[in-house]
C-alpha cells in the first residue's frame, strides 16, 4: 500500500533531480464540473513523466545494487529516462 507520506517523501527525495514542471487547468473542468488539470510532464528533460520513477528507483538502490548495475527492458520514455539519470 501506497501511503500519501510515501509519496511525499519520494518526491522530496527527486525534487532537486527533476524539473518543476507547470500543471494547468483544462477546459474539461467546465464541462465535466469537477477540476481537472495536467502536469506538462513532456517538458522534463526526457520528454515524459517516467523521469520521477526512474529517478526515485536508481536513488533507492543500496550500494551493493548500485555495483551491479541496471538493465531495463523498454524502447521508449522509461529508458531514455534510467539513462538520463
Amino acid at each position: 500500500k501506497v501511503t500519501f507520506s510515501d509519496v511525499t517523501s519520494a518526491s522530496f527525495k527527486v525534487k532537486n533531480r527533476i524539473i518543476a514542471t507547470p500543471c494547468y487547468k483544462s477546459h474539461l473542468s467546465q464541462i465535466t464540473g469537477m477540476e481537472i488539470y495536467f502536469k506538462k510532464d513532456f517538458l522534463q528533460t526526457t520528454g515524459s513523466f517516467k523521469e520521477r520513477g526512474a529517478c526515485y528507483a536508481l536513488l533507492m538502490l543500496s550500494e551493493q545494487d548500485k555495483k551491479k548495475g541496471v538493465i531495463t527492458a523498454s524502447l521508449g520514455n522509461h529508458a531514455l529516462a534510467l539513462c538520463y539519470h
